[in-house]
């Protein structure tokens, strides 16, 4: 957050107050024109490699364990690498939501190649079971994860009415 209107005192340095925050967003874009982002923010509770921060807010000194900017950078990374080595072609965070939109449509019409499920997809299939009576067709990838030329190949995904 912000410096909220009050004026600084001299010595007070940086308007984020005792716990600044990062993000960090990093999107890859494969060949065939896919994009597959992710977003980090800063753990604040986090005891870094680098051994404990120290910040000093109001001439108080504290220990915090905040992880470090190249942390944040080098999960945010490792989380991209996740997303390109899970395959699909819907982001994890987007998985639930690509499928909430299959469920709007008629019965046979849409198509999603997805990599692996996370617990929140799983846990939404079954709320649009419940809600919506849609089950969905799902088959593993056959080329392990590779591009296929043939369309009738294309990954898992297809909706059947309920």
């Amino acid at each position: 957050h912000s410096s909220s209107g009050k004026k600084r005192k001299s010595g007070d340095v940086g308007g984020c107050g005792p716990s600044p925050g990062l993000s960090v967003n990093l999107t890859a874009t494969t060949t065939e024109g896919v994009c597959l982002s992710v977003e980090c923010s800063m753990n604040q509770n986090v005891k870094s490699d680098s051994g404990d921060n120290v910040m000093q807010h109001d001439q108080s000194i504290e220990r915090k364990n905040i992880e470090l900017p190249e942390d944040l950078g080098k999960r945010s990374a490792t989380l991209l690498l996740q997303e390109i080595y899970s395959g699909g072609c819907i982001d994890t965070s987007a998985q639930s939501f690509a499928l909430l939109m299959m469920c709007l449509t008629p019965e046979d019409v849409s198509r999603i190649r997805l990599g692996q499920f996370s617990q929140y997809t799983i846990m939404s299939l079954r709320l649009y079971k419940e809600a919506f009576g849609v089950e969905f067709k799902l088959r593993a990838d056959e080329n392990g994860g590779e591009g296929s030329d043939d369309e009738s190949d294309d990954g898992f995904g297809s909706k059947r009415g309920g």
